[in-house]
């Protein structure tokens, strides 16, 4: 009865925020397009048949989600919550332009019977800005989700034995692969580019799913076909382990993770769960250490650093791939000799801005590392971008990444490049 009263006052305070949205920008747009009929026209039929649409999907959304196992019809929940922010953000920011405009109008009007300030001078730019946002959302579906980049970076490491000089490392991270259950062709090219990058190692840093091992049924042989003459390696991200589902039991939930860690060894990964694998090459070592995930919480925080690093040798250089970024600062950087850390998880929040240098997304609001290379003190830590998603089913500036890593005997500058895929 508790989750019935909940779900109700959810349902009445969201579809109250809708409508304060739809009625505040309805207002806006007759302010700003004065030849617009008055009372009931075919734009006020469709502006408002859209938007009681867009409340019954999201409602039936809303109440199913968390019980839809069948990842075919992932790609349809995720488009209804796609097309809910692509109209409503921009309503949200013609909103706040339209409440500015009127403030100063009011203000205006306090010093003068007769105010020159025209509301249109504010709804106009933010019109404009609305519209700007709405096409980078829909395009941000419509390409942005698999528009791959390749990334590329030179990463000098204090000790690395002469016969590691050179060697390539692919990373790839946060597939949640019920994305793609209908469009098999992005995993297909995924491989596609990182065969044509001839990696020694592939290292894959988690999120191989979304909540359920069936995901991973298409693309078993697909993924098989990544290789790598010195090994292909991989952990569990916070979604593989299926806590965004209602699962009936904990038994049922375990079998699904136990699949899902057969599943990515079926793909031709050596998955790594608190341990650690030493890789030979020329008469030389250096080490993968893998850990389950840790996170702030609510993630869970299921990794052992110190497991998994018993038995290695303290001579050797270490890479550790940890799905979270926050491990990094707050159990390696400075604690552990850990050379390189390779993480994924946040998907630089799939919005924000890479222009030459500039990087800005909302994700640094919630994570210190974000997206691409880190160095302090001799150690480094990398955050690839993902290659899937999650809630919206799309990417606004921040494109889907495979990472090429370069290891040098030396160490590089600061100073790093960012390549265009070939």
């Amino acid at each position: 009865m508790q989750k019935l009263i909940r779900l109700l006052v959810f349902i009445t305070l969201f579809t109250g925020f809708m409508a304060v949205m739809d009625l505040y920008a309805f207002r806006g747009i007759h302010h700003l397009f004065e030849n617009l009929p008055p009372g009931i026209s075919t734009f006020t039929l469709a502006y408002w048949g859209a938007s009681l649409a867009m409340l019954g999907a999201l409602v039936w959304t809303g109440t199913r989600f968390r019980k839809m196992r069948d990842p075919s019809l992932f790609f349809g929940v995720s488009l209804v919550i796609g097309i809910f922010l692509m109209l409503y953000i921009p309503k949200l920011l013609f909103n706040a332009v339209q409440l500015l405009g009127d403030l100063t109008h009011l203000v205006a009007g306090f010093f003068s019977t007769d105010p020159v300030v025209s509301r249109k001078w504010f709804l106009f730019p933010g019109a404009v800005m609305g519209s700007m946002l709405f096409l980078a959302f829909g395009m941000g579906m419509a390409r942005g989700r698999t528009n791959l980049k390749i990334f590329r970076k030179e990463i000098g490491i204090e000790g690395l034995p002469a016969a590691f000089h050179g060697l390539r490392i692919v990373q790839i991270s946060d597939l949640h692969l019920a994305g793609f259950y209908n469009h098999p062709g992005y995993v297909k090219r995924i491989v596609e580019r990182v065969n044509m990058l001839k990696p020694g190692l592939i290292l894959f840093s988690g999120d191989m799913v979304h909540n359920f091992s069936e995901e991973l049924d298409p693309f078993t042989a697909i993924l098989k076909e990544l290789n790598a003459p010195l090994g292909k390696f991989a952990i569990l991200g916070n979604h593989d382990y299926g806590h965004y589902y209602g699962w009936e039991s904990e038994k049922e939930k375990k079998e699904n993770l136990d699949r899902v860690k057969e599943q990515i060894r079926n793909a031709g990964f050596d998955l790594l769960l608190n341990e650690h694998r030493t890789i030979s090459l020329n008469g030389s070592a250096l080490e993968i250490i893998g850990v389950e995930n840790w996170g702030k919480p609510p993630f869970p925080q299921q990794g052992d650093l110190h497991r998994a690093m018993e038995g290695t040798d303290p001579d050797l250089v270490k890479i550790l791939l940890s799905h979270d970024p926050s491990h990094w600062d707050l159990q390696v950087r400075g604690k552990e000799p850990i050379a390189l850390t390779l993480s994924g998880h946040t998907h630089g929040m799939q919005l924000g801005f890479e222009i030459g240098n500039f990087r800005w997304s909302p994700s640094r609001w919630t994570y210190k590392h974000w997206a691409g290379l880190y160095h302090e003190n001799g150690q480094y830590l990398y955050v690839n971008r993902g290659l899937g998603y999650t809630g919206f089913p799309g990417r606004v500036g921040i494109r889907p990444e495979i990472t090429l890593l370069t290891l040098a005997a030396a160490p590089i500058p600061e100073a790093s490049t960012v390549s265009p895929e070939p």
